[in-house]
């Protein structure tokens, strides 16, 4: 605590509410042995869920609290003792519970324009050594949904989810991740061309670029409801970023297009089919500063993209394959 603060009337009040608000989860929930943190994205927050199952594996009494911009995909986690959503952000600085607190990161930023540390290892391994956990692990998150959630969003029998991200269409999108929209737009139309029988379904956001999908769910879903699109999908098709995370935590296969600002091996999962390219300058991990005309991603073709589709709709029914370590 700055006890310069208890000079400002104001400061001492907003220090007492904070704290009151914090007893008043104790009282109701118990004291938690940890409270998770992670001032990142929402695939961020759901990567989370690894490190609460794998602290729960070990301890089935351990008290673990989340205070999470993705709260409502965390709900009836059985992990978790209490999830908070973003209202509840200010806990994240309470002194009461600051023995409690594990602040969580894998990458950051370094002297210079964009520049990242560049991880060594799986981030959701990294983050599960940082806990102090101990023994073999499995690299993937959880998300749990209702049988009537995914059935409201089952329009057919095999059905497949994409996601376009655009330039500046969510607070978070970084330039080197994204692939061509008219090559996606291809994609599209080779799948729907070579089986027919597909549902198309276009997730995201309302300002993400159109795709020729048959169904366009852009804007129209919460985190839940998105959840539950790809939940009851044979298959996402995207970038790498929050829904291949999320789609991994619901049990979806997903064909990712990594290009070459990350790896696979840093944050994917080897249930997915990674699309990856391997020039001198990869992985990076630079948001949007590339001297090389991202080549990582245009090194990434159609015929690359489509194929891996079409090999992953022919292992829908195989189970996924989850990847374990052993800190």
């Amino acid at each position: 605590m700055n006890y310069k603060n208890l000079l400002s009337p104001q400061k001492v009040f907003n220090a007492i509410r904070l704290e009151s608000r914090a007893l008043q989860k104790i009282v109701q929930h118990g004291y938690p042995d940890i409270s998770l943190h992670f001032l990142g994205g929402l695939g961020d927050e759901i990567m989370l869920t690894c490190i609460a199952r794998e602290l729960r594996k070990r301890d089935a009494g351990k008290k673990i609290w989340q205070i999470s911009s993705a709260a409502e995909l965390i709900k009836n986690n059985p992990d978790y003792t209490l999830v908070l959503d973003h209202t509840f952000w200010d806990l994240r600085h309470s002194n009461i519970l600051k023995k409690t607190r594990t602040k969580l990161g894998y990458s950051y930023p370094l002297p210079g324009d964009d520049v990242w540390e560049v991880p060594t290892e799986h981030i959701l391994l990294n983050s599960l050594r940082k806990t102090g956990i101990k023994g073999p692990v499995e690299l993937r998150p959880y998300v749990y949904l209702a049988n009537e959630e995914v059935e409201k969003y089952r329009f057919n029998q095999f059905q497949i989810c994409f996601q376009s991200v655009g330039e500046y269409t969510h607070g978070t999108w970084m330039r080197n991740k994204i692939w061509s929209h008219q090559n996606l737009c291809k994609v599209v139309d080779r799948i729907k061309e070579g089986i027919p029988a597909i549902k198309t379904i276009q997730l995201g956001v309302p300002q993400d670029p159109t795709l020729p999908c048959d169904i366009d769910l852009r804007g129209k879903t919460g985190l839940r409801q998105t959840a539950a699109a790809i939940a009851a999908s044979k298959l996402f098709i995207g970038t790498q970023g929050f829904l291949p995370h999320l789609a991994r935590a619901v049990d979806t296969r997903s064909v990712v297009i990594f290009g070459g600002r990350e790896h696979a091996w840093q944050s994917g999962y080897v249930a997915n089919i990674n699309l990856e390219s391997f020039p001198s300058c990869s992985p990076c991990w630079a948001m949007s500063r590339c001297g090389n005309d991202r080549m990582c991603m245009s090194q990434i073709s159609v015929n690359d993209v489509c194929n891996a589709v079409f090999r992953a709709i022919e292992e829908v029914e195989k189970p996924l394959l989850v990847q374990t370590e052993f800190i």
